[in-house]
Formats: structure tokens, sequence, C-alpha cells
């Protein structure tokens, strides 16, 4: 019988060890779960992340808005430089200040109406 109670302390000891390796091992799986949750939360789910087509839209009508409004206002700037730059062009040319030092001079050697000194008697 000696050999019986070495076998039941043996048993005993088998089953304490197997006992301490499921709770590790349930340890072991709630470690698992708790970094699975950590990582999940860190790097969520494509899944998770959704958007409405009508959201979608609305965003895609937005920015097509914005980038008018900035093409409009850049041809307009364009354009105004191009009517300024003429104008610069008009003042600053020999032309343009030729043509006003001419209408001077018009106006200040305008001779005086001619008057007639005697009325032409007419022939007959």
């Amino acid at each position: 019988m000696p050999n019986a109670h070495k076998l039941a302390k043996t048993a005993a000891r088998g089953l304490i060890a197997a006992s301490k390796l499921a709770a590790d091992a349930g340890r072991f799986r709630s470690m698992q779960k708790k970094a699975q949750k950590r990582r999940s939360a860190l790097r969520p789910n494509k899944e998770e992340i959704t958007m409405k087509k009508s959201t979608f839209a609305a965003i895609l009508a937005f920015i097509a808005a914005a980038t008018g409004a900035l093409v409009a206002a850049a041809l307009y700037i364009r354009r105004r430089e191009k009517e300024l730059d003429e104008y610069e062009q008009l003042l600053f040319s020999e032309d343009f200040n030729d043509a006003i030092e001419d209408d001077d001079e018009d106006e200040e050697t305008v001779p005086a109406p001619e008057t007639p000194a005697e009325p032409e008697a007419p022939e007959a």
C-alpha cells in the first residue's frame, strides 16, 4: 500500500499543478484581451469609421464651391492687373505726354476771332 499512498500524493500534486496551470492560462487569456483592447483603442478598426453618402456629397460640394470662388478671384485679379498695366502704359508713354503738350499749346495759341473791318459790298 505504500505505492497507493505515493500514487495519491502524486495525483494530488498533479491536480494542484493542473489547477495552477488553468489559472495561469485564464490570467494569460485576460491579459491578451486587455492588450487587444489597448491596441484597438490606439488603432480603431476600419469598419468602425463610416460616413453617410449625403455627408460626403456635402463635403464635395463645399470643396467645389471653394475652388470655384478661388478661381473666380484669381481671374478677376489677373484681369484687373492687365487693365491697370494698360492705364500705366498709357499714362507714362511718350505719345500720351506729347498729346497732352500739344493740347496745352493749342489752348494757349488760340487766335482771336477775326472781325471783318469793312463789309464787302455786293457787286451789281
